[in-house]
């Protein structure tokens, strides 16, 4: 109910009939319903919760993919340590990456699954990856006169502690 909550959606498993009238026991049909993007946060949130209890169910066999569709997910392995870095305390490094580049970004076994538009999809992998680079040393950007989505400020060295909230 907190995943309904969180991406107002209804949620309920059902019988399922497929084309040819058939009904499946292999499985239980879980229906997500509401607005695209909001189905898309509420079933990538479920397959992280399976995923912990059932380690690969959706991640063995996956390699990083980049979606062609409008809407669509996009597909990045990471390391345990990365991933520790990418989810924050309490997964707010996760949450703000996913609120600048307005996508939906969930860790789900060993992959950052990057869901939204095209334009936004780029944005979580180039933020993700810039996190992640960050981790280990300086970050560096190529050609930002090019980017929309950058403010750049000058910062004199002296006060790089303030900026950065370490006094």
């Amino acid at each position: 109910r907190h995943c309904e909550r969180a991406w107002s959606t209804l949620m309920f498993f059902h019988e399922y009939q497929g084309a040819d009238g058939a009904h499946s026991n292999d499985f239980e049909t879980l229906g997500i319903f509401g607005k695209e993007r909001n189905r898309k946060g509420s079933e990538l949130k479920i397959m992280g919760a399976i995923e912990t209890k059932i380690p690969g169910y959706f991640t063995n066999g996956r390699t990083d993919s980049v979606s062609h569709e409008d809407f669509g997910t996009d597909l990045l392995a990471m390391s345990r340590e990365q991933l520790a870095f990418a989810f924050g305390k309490e997964g707010s490094t996760r949450k703000k990456l996913a609120a600048a580049a307005h996508c939906i970004l969930e860790y789900i076994g060993q992959f950052a699954f990057i869901a939204g538009t095209r334009r936004e999809r780029k944005l979580g992998r180039d933020y993700l990856r810039w996190l992640i680079s960050q981790r280990t040393g300086d970050v560096m950007i190529q050609d930002i006169s090019t980017r929309d989505d950058l403010t750049a400020i000058a910062i004199p060295p002296q006060l790089m502690g303030v900026a950065s909230g370490f006094r």
